[in-house]
């Protein structure tokens, strides 16, 4: 991004003037400020006003840290300034174990490996699998656990608590955390077989306290989005000045182990300065005015159009929905869960639209669902299978029931309980009048996608559709649930994907 190619706003101008000068404007006076969080709500302009502010930095060691290693690549192509390079933690991380382990390849069965090393040949395999998923996502989120308690929530999250017949036999929740805790520890020693995997690029790197300061700025983009993890990385390679940018209002990974909270929490441990961008250029002023009311300070440009909201009736959405055409994108129909997706997708192809659900992975595990219950009997009756479905929600949903009574683990299990009633929901609307096991998996298979094209209505839950807008979005507004935080964060970001009409669907 040229600098004499942008024309910033007051907002824009001000964040320049910090990676320019280091100051920054509070209340009509000039302070120096060595960090800086970015609070820049949804259409903002974000990234290109980062882009073109990097171009001012003084520094001759500067990174922009990408959520992933698509993003890197863009935002690489797209810095103006040669001292500057955009590169994900999980490459930096990868860096630092070549550094420390050299010639270690990568292969994602060292996870299993570690399982069965500190299991033992006495443990059942689901067990050991289960072992291996929490220590997985433990080296991820939680790289310092050392304690029982530490994996805890993780657990619950990641459904890796035995069945309650597994615990009988002394293969319990406990059982599970000692050995994952083992786990860690064994992988923080060295590569098993000479391989590491993907968690290992964020783990062993802090574990073992691997980074160096290297980088007189570190700019962190999408920040809601992290975990303490990928945080705590950031930090410990940088020996100069730390900018934060993100949306706290677009927190809504926290299932995953993103730190929702890591705007405020850097603010706080940096002493750093904070600066906006609070008007979007994407949303049409009457759509704006919907979602200040969630997020008082998101305001509308002045060029915007006026755009619409408005309501429409549920029998009304198939006709009113528009696929677009091959150079189009089609309309956008979001909602909370992804059950009543599946009713309306199946009802616009009956209809002769086109239409996909996102998410191919969602589609995936619906598969290996279906097959489990089934057992490999795809000649299964539909009502059996039905059945089965029904009685694992309730089975997987006592399970939880003892984690509702401690705070600690409260939240978590109110999450998973959600999570599953909806994943039954949505493989029942699929089976309904199907006529085998093998044709719900078709199913499943033709309606979830990933990368569609255009000129496809697009069915989409809202964090399947965080980070992409239409024109014309539909909400299905009965699935949207009030209450904490990141409900409210899930609804903001809905209504931001519209670009001039917000339609609402009762």
């Amino acid at each position: 991004m040229s600098a004499t190619e942008f024309i910033p706003s007051s907002e824009q101008a001000a964040i320049k003037e910090w990676f320019q000068n280091g100051v920054v404007a509070i209340d009509g006076f000039i302070q120096k400020s060595r960090h800086l969080v970015v609070r820049a709500r949804a259409g903002s302009g974000k990234t290109t006003t980062i882009l073109w502010a990097i171009s001012f930095a003084p520094e001759s060691d500067i990174l922009l840290c990408a959520f992933n290693k698509d993003i890197a690549v863009t935002l690489q192509n797209r810095l103006d300034n040669p001292n500057a390079v955009a590169k994900t933690l999980h490459a930096i991380g990868f860096a630092a174990v070549m550094k420390n382990w050299r010639g270690v390849k990568v292969d994602s069965t060292r996870a299993i490996r570690l399982a069965e090393a500190v299991c033992g040949s006495q443990t059942p395999e689901p067990i050991i699998r289960l072992v291996a998923t929490l220590h997985t996502k433990g080296r991820e989120i939680a790289p310092h656990a050392a304690k029982l308690g530490d994996l805890t929530d993780l657990a619950i999250r990641f459904e890796c608590e035995p069945e309650p017949s597994w615990a009988v036999e002394g293969f319990d929740l406990e059982f599970v955390e000692t050995k994952a805790l083992e786990a860690m520890v064994l992988a923080a020693k060295g590569p098993s077989a000479g391989v590491i995997d993907f968690s290992d690029m964020i783990y062993l790197p802090l574990r073992n306290r691997w980074l160096t300061p290297k980088y007189n700025l570190v700019v962190g983009d999408e920040a809601q989005d992290w975990t303490t993890a990928q945080l705590e990385m950031m930090q410990a390679v940088c020996r100069g000045r730390i900018c934060v940018v993100g949306d706290d209002r677009q927190g809504i990974y926290g299932f995953r182990g993103a730190d929702s909270e890591a705007l405020d929490n850097l603010k706080s441990s940096l002493g750093a300065a904070e600066l906006g961008l609070t008007t979007t250029y994407r949303c049409a002023k009457s759509i704006v005015a919907m979602a200040a009311a969630i997020v008082p300070d998101f305001r509308a440009g002045e060029n915007n159009p006026e755009g619409s909201v408005t309501n429409l009736p549920m029998d009304l959405l198939v006709q009113t929905a528009s696929e677009g055409t091959n150079n189009e994108d089609g309309d956008f129909i979001l909602s909370r869960v992804n059950a009543p997706l599946v009713s309306v997708a199946m009802k616009l192809l009956r209809d002769g639209k086109r239409a996909k659900i996102a998410g191919r992975d969602i589609g995936q595990n619906l598969v290996n669902l279906v097959k489990k219950m089934a057992r490999g009997k795809a000649s299964d009756s539909v009502p059996a299978l039905i059945d089965k479905i029904g009685a694992w929600k309730d089975k997987e949903s006592a399970r939880l029931l003892p984690q509702l009574n401690r705070l600690s683990t409260r939240a978590a299990a109110e999450n998973k309980m959600a999570a599953i009633a909806d994943q039954a929901e949505t493989l029942i609307n699929i089976a309904e009048g199907a006529t085998s096991v093998t044709e719900v998996i078709n199913r499943i298979n033709n309606l979830f996608a990933d990368n569609i094209g255009r000129g496809v209505i697009v069915c989409s839950s809202v964090h399947k559709a965080k980070g992409l807008e239409r024109n014309r979005v539909f909400l299905l507004d009965k699935t949207f649930r009030g209450g904490d935080r990141e409900e409210e964060n899930i609804r903001y970001v809905a209504i931001t994907r519209a670009k001039t009409e917000l339609v609402l669907v009762a």
